[in-house]
């Protein structure tokens, strides 16, 4: 069986676009990690209903949960349990050996690593054979009215509490999901008082919240988690 993992994003919508337009045979997989941004949620039935194929919806829990277990210790770049937990396993699960998975990894970045397949699993890279980069996945995206709105005012599509977000991102949050800013401030709160670190190293979403967004005050964006970015 061939797979497709998604993630609500332009390069793994854009993997499914182009294998629906090259009529071939395949099923979605979806690792929910319970902290995605609603966004997400209003594209992939759509994405359903165009490609008319099946969605699996993988779960090894919720963040909230892995969260509180860890005691509040929240991930980052150095310890990233979030990425390992919450999609890695859950996939690594679904998938039986030999399947044949397709990620969405571009030809701008195929020095990237796959992620996770399961055991004895293939990892396919249609975008990289295809020579699609990001601005040819949006284009595709566009083409077919699926581009995720989340891109109007955030730089990818990953949780709405990813701690490799910047200071646009975590302002972009503040402002199109309030509620989900005060939820990632309030979990902050707690990883502050029992272990002293928040969710970016230079600054706190208390701080970011009352002081404002400065244009031209910007941290060069990390590498995210690949198999949080396809």
């Amino acid at each position: 069986m061939k797979y497709v993992a998604v993630s609500g994003g332009a390069d793994s919508t854009a993997l499914a676009l182009l294998m629906h337009e090259r009529g071939e045979e395949f099923e979605m997989v979806f690792a929910d990690t319970g902290a995605e941004l609603p966004e997400v949620y209003w594209l992939l039935p759509r994405l359903v209903r165009l490609v008319d194929k099946p969605l699996h919806i993988v779960c090894n829990g919720t963040f909230y949960q892995h969260l509180t277990n860890q005691g509040f210790f929240l991930p980052n770049p150095r310890a990233r349990w979030c990425t390992r937990v919450l999609k890695a396993v859950p996939q690594e699960r679904f998938f039986a050996e030999g399947s044949e998975v397709a990620v969405g990894i571009r030809a701008d970045e195929a020095h990237r690593n796959a992620g996770a397949a399961g055991k004895g699993g293939i990892i396919l890279r249609p975008l990289v054979e295809a020579g699609m980069g990001r601005k040819d996945c949006h284009q595709l995206c566009e083409k077919h009215g699926l581009l995720n709105p989340v891109y109007e005012w955030r730089t990818r599509v990953n949780c709405f509490c990813c701690f490799f977000q910047n200071r646009r991102d975590w302002w972009g949050l503040l402002h199109n999901h309030p509620s989900l800013y005060a939820l990632a401030e309030e979990w902050e709160n707690q990883s502050l008082r029992v272990s002293g670190f928040g969710w970016h190293e230079k600054f706190t979403l208390a701080k970011l919240r009352e002081q404002g967004f400065l244009p031209g005050f910007e941290e060069p964006d990390e590498e995210p988690c690949s198999i949080c970015s396809w």
